[in-house]
Order: structure tokens, then C-alpha cells, then sequence
């Protein structure tokens, strides 16, 4: 059962998600995203590299409405994603799986120069590519960045993802993940 934290933020992370904001993630959601990478890193569609993103993405949407789409709508609704997450984060082999591929797949994509850290610019482009704003992006970045670095590891990465997902503390930095809860 999910805390009334955890759908603060897990509600947040939907809102991340659906793009055209009107209450659902679909499809189309999904494929704004692609588009806006592609648009960000300047990605001819006829390329590999956009194939293989859009099929990423395609792949992952195919999933997660296989898994939360319960009333087989071509949609997911909040209350089918905080149901969707509440069954992920009470089994640890699954929750393990979907933290592990979702770090996976951010820094596949935003890690452009291969260095095996986030920069700050590639973080706010992450934001930017979900429509969320690059100052907000720049303040969650400081908060990721806990040994100041100016840059966030994949180590780091996963112990905020593992706050935002896990944690019951009001304060800890990884509840702002994808924005603030509030």
C-alpha cells in the first residue's frame, strides 16, 4: 500500500509522463517524448539511432500498459499508475528491474558524451524533454549532485530514484526527482 507520500510523488512522476495533460499516459504521450529527443539531439528519423529510441520507447509503453492499463482503455490513468506502482514497489525483484532500466535508459540517452555521468546541461536536457522547466531542472540537479561534483553518477542516480520511489521521509533530496510533490 502506497503512503500518502508515495502518491504525492508518484502522482508528480504521472504528470511528468502525460505530456498533453489530459489525465492519461498513452501512446502518443510517449511519442512526444521521442519526438522532442530526437528534435533536442537534432536526430534524423530515418536514422538507427531514432529507430532504436522509438522502439525503446515503444517497447516500455507496450509494457507498462500491458501491466496498468486494467480497464483496456488504450490509456493509463493515475488511478491505474498508482495501482501499476503500489504492485512494483511490493516486490523488490520487480521494483529492482524497473529502477534498474529506467537509470539504464536515462543515461543511454542523456549521457551524450559517454563519460558515465550526468552534467548539468544533459539533466536539464531530461527535463526539457518531458516539458519541464530548466531552473527547476537546475535546482533538483544540485540536489542529486550530493558530493558536489558537478556531475550526477549513476550511483547517485539510483540512491535519489531509490528516495523518490522508497522513501517515507519528507525531506530527503530524492523526492523532487521529477519536480516538486507539492
Amino acid at each position: 500500500m502506497l503512503t500518502d507520500l508515495q502518491r504525492k510523488k508518484l502522482t508528480r512522476y504521472f504528470r511528468v509522463y502525460d505530456v498533453d495533460d489530459d489525465g492519461r499516459i498513452a501512446r502518443p504521450d510517449l511519442e512526444r517524448v521521442v519526438e522532442n529527443v530526437r528534435a533536442l539531439y537534432d536526430v534524423d528519423t530515418t536514422s538507427s539511432t531514432y529507430r532504436e529510441l522509438r522502439e525503446a520507447h515503444l517497447v516500455w509503453w507496450k509494457a507498462l500498459r500491458s501491466a496498468a492499463d486494467a480497464d483496456e482503455d488504450g490509456g493509463v490513468d493515475l488511478a491505474e499508475w498508482l495501482s501499476y506502482w503500489g504492485a512494483v514497489l511490493a516486490d523488490d525483484e520487480r521494483y529492482d528491474a524497473e529502477v534498474a532500466s529506467i537509470a539504464r535508459s536515462l543515461f543511454g540517452v542523456f549521457d551524450t558524451d559517454g563519460d558515465g555521468v550526468l552534467g548539468a546541461d544533459e539533466f536539464c536536457n531530461f527535463y526539457g524533454v518531458y516539458g519541464l522547466k530548466s531552473a527547476l531542472a537546475r535546482k533538483v540537479f544540485l540536489d542529486l549532485d550530493r558530493d558536489g561534483d558537478g556531475a550526477v553518477s549513476h550511483g547517485e542516480l539510483v540512491q535519489m530514484m531509490h528516495e523518490f520511489y522508497r522513501s517515507d521521509d519528507p525531506d530527503a533530496p530524492g523526492n523532487n526527482l521529477f519536480g516538486p510533490t507539492g
